[in-house]
């Protein structure tokens, strides 16, 4: 469910969905992902710029102008109640292993007009002296590195009225 409007894919699914159906969903909760400053060694960065990347990146997530990323699992579960569905959800923390490649910074980094990327969402907070040192850092220190990528999944099962009734 990356769309921006989850209430209204829910609806749209509830719809769909048979009385007796129900919907099984796992989602990457974007709002609990992977904090990318954290990849970086704190005694490799200058503190006053480590400090300020932490709290900009901290502050994309709960923004709610950024509806693709502000969300979480009680997000989910209203989306699925107000379509009239009953709801479960269950969270697990996720570790993977995760290669960065210079795609992946490209990316991170690029300047997007479509969709903000990393380093536009960085730029609500930081100079761009501070988003070029970041980029840098970035490169030196993550580039051709593997590190453990940690993420949330929300497990999702919604059901319609009438399957909850028969069992």
């Amino acid at each position: 469910m990356h769309e921006v409007n989850k209430v209204a894919i829910a609806h749209t699914l509830a719809q769909l969905l048979h009385p007796e159906g129900m919907v099984v969903l796992a989602e990457t909760i974007p709002r609990h992902t992977q904090r990318l400053y954290r990849l970086l060694d704190p005694k490799k960065v200058d503190a006053k710029l480590y400090e300020k990347l932490a709290l900009a990146e901290e502050n994309i997530y709960p923004r709610r102008s950024n509806s693709s990323i502000n969300w979480d699992a009680d997000d989910l579960q209203t989306a699925f109640e107000s379509a009239g569905l009953n709801v479960e959800i269950q969270t697990e923390q996720n570790s993977t292993q995760m290669h960065i490649t210079q795609t992946f910074l490209n990316r991170l980094f690029a300047r997007n007009a479509t969709r903000p990327s990393y380093r536009d969402l960085l730029a609500n907070s930081l100079q761009e002296e501070d988003l070029t040192v970041v980029q840098q850092l970035f490169t030196q220190y993550l580039l051709n590195q593997t590190v453990t990528w940690e993420s949330t999944i929300a497990y999702v099962v919604a059901q319609g009225s009438g399957r909850r009734e028969k069992q």
